[in-house]
């Protein structure tokens, strides 16, 4: 009787042992990301090798490339980046940790359904001057370019080469689906992926929507609207839903979710495809597309329009003055 005592001992120290090796590896990295489980199942795959975690209230370290795949009636929450990131998991859902940098996280959800708390990016003084150049840079120009021209003929061109200088802005935390790619600078949001589509509703701040297929056309999603990408589409036009939906969507478990929700319309991938190559083929106002100072050329003639424009309206004052001169000539006679 004893023997066996001592062996059951043996097997459970034994055990003890390899969960703990299991999640001291590379702690040092892993320690500022953790997973607590709250209720259910879930299964930690990590280097080809899986651990059951069923014990509800512990927390685990988590590193970056990190598997997670969620049971039946299972709550978990990720804190990332000493939980100034959060994302709660729910059942069914099969979650990874793709990049957990300093600079950035990079997460996928590839089936299921999670809520996103995402720390706003304060801004640097990096950020700060450039804002602050980018203001200049509308000011200067469209006061001295629209007061040559004197009005709106060159204006609207004039926005659009500002625009073009603007960097646009960094995103610190990205979600990847099989779907969709979502890109966020600090918000609350909603994702339910199933399948070849992927929906989306923001509880706060702003997300981006992009499709894989056309990644650089996104769309962005702001506080209480939904959108969602199907294979072969674009993001849909984002629809403002209730208070009521919106709850219910935040806290119903899995990804059916989204179920009642009537979604906008959509563009084919091929129609996106075709519009931004013929806008990438439309002359730009721009640095980029001024590689051999056109547009300062373009500016150099404006003056010189500038110059006619003035010797015309001098031209015709005179000649009015004249005519005036020679009217009251003939009356006097």
């Amino acid at each position: 009787m004893q023997l066996i005592i001592s062996k059951n001992k043996l097997v459970r120290l034994i055990g003890t042992v390899c969960v703990g090796l299991f999640f001291l590896q590379n702690i040092a990295i892993g320690a500022q990301n953790s997973l607590e489980l709250h209720s259910g199942i879930v299964k930690l795959i990590r280097n080809g090798k899986s651990m059951i975690l069923q014990k509800a209230g512990e927390t685990y370290s988590l590193l970056a490339n990190d598997r997670l795949q969620t049971g039946k009636d299972t709550q978990v929450s990720v804190y990332l980046k000493n939980r100034d990131n959060t994302v709660k998991l729910f059942s069914h859902s099969f979650f990874k940790l793709d990049d957990l940098s300093e600079g950035e996280n990079s997460v996928a959800l590839l089936t299921g359904k999670s809520n996103f708390s995402v720390k706003p990016l304060p801004e640097s003084s990096g950020d700060e001057k450039e804002v602050n150049q980018n203001e200049e840079n509308k000011k200067v120009p469209e006061n001295t370019l629209t007061a040559k021209l004197g009005g709106k003929l060159i204006k609207g061109k004039l926005t659009k080469l500002v625009r073009t200088k603007q960097r646009s802005k960094k995103k610190r935390f990205n979600v990847r689906t099989v779907s969709a790619i979502l890109g966020v600078r600090g918000t609350e949001f909603v994702v339910a992926t199933s399948g070849d589509s992927t929906n989306l509703l923001a509880l706060s701040g702003e997300v981006t929507l992009a499709s894989p297929e056309v990644p650089d056309y996104e769309i962005p999603v702001v506080a209480n609207e939904v959108s969602h990408v199907r294979e072969g589409s674009g993001p849909s036009v984002p629809v403002t839903v209730s208070v009521e939906e919106r709850d219910s969507i935040a806290k119903a478990d899995g990804a059916g979710s989204f179920q009642e929700v009537e979604f906008g319309p959509s563009e084919p991938i091929g129609s996106i495809k075709e519009r931004l190559k013929s806008e990438d083929q439309t002359p730009r106002f721009d640095e980029e597309s001024d590689t051999n100072g056109e547009l300062l050329d373009r500016l150099d003639r404006l003056e010189d329009l500038e110059t006619i424009v003035e010797n015309a309206e001098n031209a015709i004052d005179a000649a009015t003055s004249k005519t005036l001169n020679l009217s009251m000539t003939f009356t006097n006679r």
